[in-house]
């Protein structure tokens, strides 16, 4: 069942946010110029009169600013569930608590992660859904926040576990604590293996190569080539940067991205078989799980330095700054 926020109750309860808002700083903006401008730091007469202008008029600023973000994200969030209504799809306001899988799910912790704006398109002629996910990768002072639209595409059956990070930018994949160890990447001829950085796990090469057949290398660069995308079991996950799907440009290259690779990667994934799977009985059924050996679920991966160092000496960073400072003088 679709959730729209469009409607009155998230106008009641962005009404609500932006009213907490200001009867919070009307709190502060009082105890500033009624109790820490004259008492506090003994300021009185006409300066008195002026920092307090001064806070009002500036509080005032940053509650305007609080509210027409409040308003203009709700009215997105309107907009993004119309389009998904227009287009048969189920809109859903948060999904932190589901279990989307791939490397997002794998490395980063569930209360460093939310997913929100949910189109699910699953039960459409081309089956996918989508969230936009904002993640925290590090600890404290040396943490970042990444926010990405990633989209999960079945696969009619399980193909062995692909990494295609892109070359061109800072994709999700690359933000990640992990990465693929050295030995796990796989050099193709030609110009795929400029535009994209390819890992599988060890003994699959040749079945990667099955999969990654030169029409779908060619749709990748076209349709692909800023994107990150990993085949986990069988999902596709590709990483978009943040879009905003209300832009008929951004929503439409989205769409057509999912599309190609639909198609594509579903053609190969249905004709793949993987030699190592355990053996089953001619007549047993063979379930979603029983396609691939363990060996072809995993890629080989290294914990990434740089984030590690920062992390670390970030909290040292105002003590060196004081002793140079005080060295020079």
């Amino acid at each position: 069942m679709p959730i729209v926020p469009g409607g009155r109750a998230a106008r009641v309860r962005s009404s609500a946010l932006v009213a907490a808002c200001s009867v919070g700083y009307l709190a502060l903006a009082a105890a500033v110029c009624f109790y820490v401008l004259p008492v506090g730091w003994g300021v009185d007469g006409i300066e008195l009169l002026v920092a307090q202008c001064a806070v009002v008029a500036l509080g005032a600023g940053a509650v305007a600013w609080t509210a027409i973000s409040i308003r203009r994200h709700a009215r997105r969030r309107g907009m993004l569930a119309a389009i998904a209504r227009d287009a048969g799809w189920t809109y859903r306001d948060d999904v932190s608590d589901w279990i989307w899988g791939g490397s997002l799910d794998e490395q980063i912790e569930r209360t460093g992660r939310t997913a929100r704006d949910h189109l699910d398109a699953r039960r459409s002629p081309v089956p996918f859904d989508s969230a936009e996910h904002t993640y925290v990768v590090g600890h404290r002072e040396g943490s970042t926040i990444h926010s990405i639209r990633s989209v999960r595409i079945p696969l009619p059956a399980e193909a062995p576990r692909i990494t295609l990070r892109s070359r061109a930018g800072r994709g999700a994949l690359s933000t990640l604590p992990r990465r693929p160890r050295r030995a796990a990447q796989l050099r193709l001829e030609g110009d795929f293996s400029d535009v994209f950085e390819l890992s599988v796990p060890s003994g699959y090469e040749t079945d990667a190569l099955y999969v990654l057949t030169p029409d779908l290398m060619a749709t990748l660069m076209d349709a692909s080539s800023d994107l990150d995308l990993e085949v986990v079991d069988s999902s596709l996950y590709v990483y978009f940067p943040a879009l905003d799907l209300t832009d008929a440009d951004q929503l439409a290259r989205f769409v057509t991205v999912i599309a190609a690779l639909h198609d594509r990667f579903g053609r190969r994934a249905q004709l793949y078989r993987d030699d190592n799977a355990p053996a089953l009985d001619a007549a047993a059924y063979r379930r979603s799980g029983d396609m691939l050996a363990a060996s072809a679920r995993v890629v080989d991966s290294r914990v990434r330095v740089w984030p590690v160092v920062v992390a670390v000496l970030t909290p040292l960073a105002p003590l060196v700054v004081a002793i140079v400072v005080t060295r020079l003088v």
